[in-house]
């Protein structure tokens, strides 16, 4: 049997007949001897009771006799002859006693195995089992003068009675048995339950669906297990609605360029474009693509651990001073001011990441800022703070801004030039040097994006 479900089934009655097995055994075990204890302790009770009660009426027996012997010698009457006793029995032969039985010693011997006879010649008291009158019995004899007081009882545990009992007891023993099939069926049916709809689930999901939560509850680790499945098939659906996001994306990043790309080219063919006007925009289109090509592999490296970050000494102060002069051309085609505040500013980290992470962060604030705005760099001790004059960032996209392709239409202008992957590498980068990045929108207008690196030593 391979299924879960008959496993259990069988593991849980085999151990319960294994345990109703084993308190059988030791409830007869333990039966007989109770039994026969409380039967041998009834009679020895009964034999002393009887014991001294014969000793008492003999007694008294004893001296009405001798009252009555004065009296005939006083009158002259002669002497009765006594009684004749009773038939001795053949020789070989033990007629069965009475439950109760007060007795002659010599026929108490001939009742009694040899060593109880023994006994009683010597002690005047013998107890014990012996088979009495062709029946296993139970007997206690006492010695009361010249005459012997038998107690017999049937041994119920070597008869026919107890083998009664013994029956009543197997058979509660299988209806006990049973029960304990119909439990196990039940626990085996419910402790599978939780598995099949979670085997049912990752099939699901493995043939690319998005199965219902699985139904939690149930023992601590079946539910922690239908929590983390719960958690994993979500994160998953996440993850491939964020591919399915990335390939709409970067297709549509790629065809808008290389369209543009093969226009001129034709128009320069057809001679309806100037080749210097062509060559302007064959050359922005493919710095564009570029830009997108090295923001994957920036990606891909950072998510397969294969980038090398270095830890160093740096100045954020001059970090951003050169991010600056970078983009300072791009800043003065759109007309927005960059501001720099803050002298040296030491931190524990790779130069050339800090400084692709301040230049996203620029980039992506001259981008946004209206012209005529400005975008202000503050740096501090393991600090750099970037502020924008754009349009903010809606409050329900604040905890997702780091995402890729989430801010790409940020202001309807991420979609002409950005393709939608600097913020998510200016959280990669940043978390592989150690630090992390948060953003708020400003008061008045615009976002702030703050990069926290760890200090220098």
């Amino acid at each position: 049997m391979r299924s879960l479900r008959g496993r259990l089934f069988l593991a849980i009655l085999g151990t319960v007949l294994v345990g109703v097995g084993a308190s059988l055994a030791l409830g007869i075990f333990l039966t007989r001897d109770a039994v026969r204890g409380t039967i041998r302790s009834d009679v020895e009770r009964q034999a002393d009771a009887l014991a001294g009660q014969t000793s008492l009426l003999g007694a008294a027996r004893q001296g009405a006799r001798a009252v009555r012997r004065g009296s005939a010698q006083r009158e002259g009457a002669p002497r009765p002859f006594p009684p004749p006793g009773p038939a001795t029995p053949p020789p070989g032969t033990a007629p069965a006693p009475r439950p109760v039985e007060v007795m002659t010693l010599r026929k108490a011997s001939a009742v009694l195995p040899d060593p109880g006879a023994a006994q009683l010649r010597r002690s005047g008291s013998a107890d014990g089992t012996a088979e009495i009158g062709g029946r296993e019995s139970i007997y206690a004899a006492r010695r009361s003068g010249s005459a012997v007081v038998l107690v017999t009882r049937p041994d119920l545990v070597s008869g026919d009675d107890f083998r009664r009992y013994l029956s009543a007891l197997l058979i509660a023993s299988g209806a006990a048995a049973l029960l304990a099939a119909a439990v196990a069926a039940l626990l085996a049916r419910r402790l599978s339950g939780p598995l099949r709809r979670l085997s049912g689930a990752a099939g699901e999901l493995a043939a690319g669906r998005h199965p219902e939560p699985v139904p939690r509850g149930g023992a601590e680790e079946i539910d922690h297990l239908a929590a983390s499945f719960n958690e994993m098939a979500e994160q998953l659906a996440l993850a491939r609605d964020a591919e399915r996001a990335v390939l709409l994306s970067v297709s549509h990043d790629l065809r808008t360029p290389l369209t543009s790309i093969r226009g001129y080219a034709e128009g320069i063919e057809d001679g309806t474009v100037e080749p210097r006007e062509a060559a302007a925009v064959v050359g922005r289109e493919a710095e564009r693509l570029e830009r997108l090509v090295g923001d994957l592999l920036a990606l891909a490296r950072l998510r397969q651990g294969v980038m090398e970050v270095r830890r160093e000494r740096v100045d954020l102060g001059a970090v951003a001073r050169e991010a600056e002069e970078r983009l300072r051309p791009r800043a003065a085609e759109g007309g927005v001011e960059v501001r720099i505040e803050g002298g040296a500013a030491p931190a524990s980290a790779d130069h050339g990441r800090t400084l692709q992470v301040v230049s996203n962060l620029l980039e992506n604030a001259i981008r946004v800022s209206p012209r005529g705005g400005r975008v202000t760099i503050s740096v501090g001790p393991g600090e750099v703070r970037v502020a924008d004059q754009g349009p903010g960032i809606p409050e329900e996209e604040i905890p997702r801004a780091f995402e890729r392709f989430r801010l790409r239409a940020r202001a309807g202008r991420g979609s002409a030039q950005g393709a939608g992957l600097g913020l998510a590498i200016v959280r990669e980068l940043t978390e592989a040097m150690g630090g992390s990045v948060a953003v708020e929108n400003l008061p008045d207008r615009g976002a702030l994006f703050t990069v926290r690196l760890p200090g220098h030593a």
